[in-house]
């Protein structure tokens, strides 16, 4: 996150160092400011001090006066007055991030949202992957079947759809299971659902099965840790939803089936959702993960069947090709 603070102190001087351009380029102009500027503090002062009241008068006309023609000295040669002012990037907060107190100003929840797109995993491609570029025309155009195919992958999307907003609106308990074929359109709407939620606010995780078990081998074995599991655990377990793409690409051995277990029983007991795409059988969970994950991966979701042709395959034939 941006330091305010500094960037706060990086734009006065910015302005600072204007004005100091000015006052080089026009010794009249520093002259009526610095004077200005003497003015102002010998008025304060009089505010916690005995001064006389014609002498507050005199400073009072004398200011007046000095004001007057540093005005005129501008309008004469033309001078940007937005150069005196601190050009902050956020206007109605003046880049405090608060637009009053307790509340994020728009740009503050913007930095945010941009800020977990950059931790979310999402490539740059995949975050234009939305629901609303999810082209149902690539399923129509697979022959005889195709409008029916089209009109299932419809039923999927509105899934889909109703899940981020549940998980939005903090009513969400249940996970999603896509599985299917490659190129069948998985990933695109694993990447919506993580772009919907990430504009609305929510943290997302969106790792490949085999980037996730790496993150969690190297956060236990990591021995300059001594033995404590760093941020990487805490946040699989924490965030609002995690996305698990490519189930069963991974090298399957037992701390894989003991770790995924755990990460999914842990998010499942804390009512914290996921979303897993796998391009094995239904049938072949059990076999390749034993009965107690598949049980906690299958019958704790909203299972969706992604048939047809590779959309990717017939993007590339007709030269449109983009990461399904």
């Amino acid at each position: 996150m941006i330091n305010r603070d500094n960037k706060r102190l990086q734009k006065q001087a910015e302005r600072d160092r204007r004005i100091e351009g000015l006052h080089r380029q026009y010794p009249r102009l520093a002259e009526l400011d610095r004077r200005l500027r003497q003015i102002g503090i010998r008025l304060v002062q009089s505010a916690v001090g005995p001064m006389k009241a014609d002498e507050i008068e005199a400073l009072q006309q004398e200011r007046q006066s000095l004001s007057g023609i540093r005005q005129s000295f501008l309008q004469e040669r033309r001078i940007d007055l937005s150069l005196f002012e601190v050009h902050w990037d956020c206007p109605l907060c003046q880049d405090k991030g608060w637009s009053d107190f307790g509340v994020k100003c728009a740009c503050l929840i913007q930095e945010e949202i941009d800020e977990a797109f950059a931790q979310s995993g999402l490539t740059d491609e995949m975050k234009h992957q939305t629901f609303d570029t999810f082209d149902l025309s690539w399923y129509r155009r697979q022959g005889e079947p195709g409008l029916r195919l089209a009109e299932k992958m419809g039923s999927i999307v509105r899934v889909c759809q109703e899940f981020s907003e549940a998980m939005i609106r903090g009513t969400c308990k249940t996970n999603l299971f896509l599985h299917g074929a490659v190129g069948t359109g998985k990933t695109h709407l694993s990447s919506a659902i993580a772009n919907r939620l990430l504009t609305a606010g929510n943290s997302v995780i969106y790792r490949t099965i085999s980037q996730i078990m790496a993150s969690i081998m190297e956060a236990k074995f990591d021995f300059q840790n001594q033995g404590r599991q760093p941020e990487v655990i805490t946040a699989l377990r924490k965030v609002d939803l995690v996305i698990i793409d490519d189930l069963g690409t991974e090298k399957t051995t037992d701390f894989v089936v003991s770790e995924l277990f755990e990460l999914v029983n842990d998010r499942l007991r804390l009512g914290k959702p996921m979303v897993v795409s796998t391009n094995i059988q239904l049938s072949e969970i059990p076999a390749i993960y034993g009965h107690r994950l598949a049980d906690r991966l299958i019958t704790q979701s909203m299972v969706m069947k992604f048939e047809g042709k590779s959309v990717r395959q017939l993007k590339r034939e007709s030269g449109e090709y983009k990461l399904l």
